[in-house]
């Protein structure tokens, strides 16, 4: 209980490999089944199918569930069983012989839906079944197996009463201490031969460990409250109320007891190898899936060192969303913890540009600066591509690489169009980034009488007002 994520310590995890022993959370596998063809996804590292473990990894201790059971018996499902018994209990005072097979019925539904219960708790279902649940044609058959393990019991003490008092009374503390674990392990297998062999019954409780004797302990306490509730109600209400209000409580504290059965299972489900209900994330439309599946796989891929597969993988889903700023992003990151100095200098300004026209400026600078600390600052050759850059760089108040890019420009490319707006952001860069003012008087002044109709006029003329209160301010 309580395993995190292998690859987000801070996530708990969802799914497990029982190929490479990894835990995933729903980063890891985003989705749900209909994403993955209504099948449990694979591990993106051995190709083994996964396991749903996010019920179990949820389960709190068995002790601390206590009100839950309660509260579970007293849900639709449960109540319609509980009330079932009592109308049952009620029609059996005034049908004579016809009584005992009303009883047997009621109680053949009854058992059927404690195991039911004991089942789907076990899955990691927390709801309740319903009645309906209930009545698939099982109920006889295991009626049948459950008189079958009676017989079994009371055969093998009658071979203890051969040999003393001694042995009868171990043989039935064992058999006392064994009752639940009989009964989860036909609900589980379905199987009266493994739920009457010893061997099996203690396998389960060295599986289940210390909680199992509590939940021994809990089970015959809550077993027994209806001989101690009915005295107290019993002057209370008439006569004709007793049987009926007596196989309503004996109902509801079955469920109650069954409930406990299923749930101690739930916090064992793995070593207890019991099919999880699985609990998975909203269907995701596909382009959108594609997209977060392979941000995951190339995630785990890259945290694996296995780099070439993390590059085929996010190139293919990059080839079909070119413009997705996740994926850009990603794949710049995986050139750079891949140290591959040929793609970055060839790929490098390409996805930069690519970024800077999603309008995500402000990421291809992130990248530039990432790019320039780990290789050097990459060759752009484009005019505007390096004026974006150097904008979104001192946006960002990187104001050393946004000068580098920014500070030649005119030599290198006199014909560039925006040439004004260049000259005016070299201006603010040294005037905020460097306290050179006087380099910004020169360019603010260059930009004015060289570009008299530029649309940054305006701006042109605040900042120069700026720089003469600030130079009046000064003491002479």
């Amino acid at each position: 209980m309580g395993t995190n994520c292998h690859y987000h310590s801070g996530a708990g995890a969802i799914w497990q490999c029982t190929g490479c022993s990894k835990d995933y959370c729903s980063n890891c596998v985003p989705g749900s089944l209909d994403n993955y063809f209504k099948s449990t996804p694979k591990c993106i590292l051995c190709n083994n199918r996964l396991e749903n473990i996010a019920a179990s990894n949820k389960a709190k201790p068995f002790w601390q569930m206590a009100p839950f059971y309660f509260r579970y018996a007293l849900t639709a499902g449960p109540l319609t069983v509980s009330a079932i018994c009592a109308v049952a209990a009620l029609a059996m005072t005034g049908l004579g012989l016809l009584s005992i097979f009303v009883f047997v019925a009621t109680l053949a539904v009854v058992m059927r839906y404690n195991l039911l219960v004991i089942e789907k708790l076990a899955s990691g279902q927390m709801n309740a079944p319903t009645f309906g649940d209930a009545q698939d044609g099982r109920s006889a058959a295991i009626f049948a197996k459950v008189i079958g393990m009676i017989l079994v019991a009371g055969g093998v003490g009658m071979l203890f009463a051969g040999m003393g008092e001694s042995a009868v009374q171990v043989y039935s503390i064992a058999l006392s201490l064994l009752a639940p674990a009989a009964m989860i392990v036909l609900a589980l297998e379905h199987s009266m031969r493994a739920a009457v062999n010893p061997l099996k019954l203690l396998q389960f409780t060295l599986i289940i460990g210390w909680p199992y004797w509590l939940l021994w302990l809990s089970t015959s306490a809550v077993s027994a409250a209806p001989a101690y509730l009915l005295p107290v109600v019993m002057e209370k209400i008439p006569a004709w109320m007793l049987l009926p209000l007596l196989a309503f409580i004996t109902s509801y504290f079955s469920i109650v007891t069954s409930a406990m059965m299923g749930y101690i299972c739930l916090t064992r489900q793995r070593k207890l190898g019991v099919i999880a209900q699985v609990e998975t994330e909203e269907f995701l439309e596909e382009r959108e899936f594609d997209r977060l599946k392979a941000l995951a796989d190339t995630g785990i891929l890259l945290r694996e060192g296995r780099h070439d597969e993390a590059r085929k993988t996010l190139v293919k889903v990059l080839r079909e969303q070119p413009d997705n700023i996740a994926l850009n992003e990603r794949y710049v990151r995986l050139l750079l913890a891949t140290d591959d100095k040929k793609a970055l200098r060839e790929l490098g300004p390409h996805l930069l540009e690519r970024l800077v026209k999603l309008n995500h400026a402000h990421k291809a600078a992130e990248m530039y600066l990432a790019i320039a600390s780990s290789q050097g600052a990459p060759a752009i050759d484009k005019s505007l591509l390096r004026h974006q850059l150097a904008e979104a760089l001192y946006q960002q108040r990187q104001f050393k690489p946004a000068l580098a890019l920014i500070n030649n420009l005119h030599k290198e490319d006199p014909d560039y169009t925006r040439l004004d707006r260049a000259y005016l952001l070299l201006a603010k860069i040294y005037m905020d980034g460097f306290n050179r003012t006087d380099n910004s008087r020169k360019l603010l002044a260059f930009v004015q009488k060289k570009f008299p109709n530029s649309s940054v006029l305006g701006e042109v003329k605040q900042l120069q007002a700026i720089l003469s209160a600030e130079k009046r301010a000064q003491p002479a």
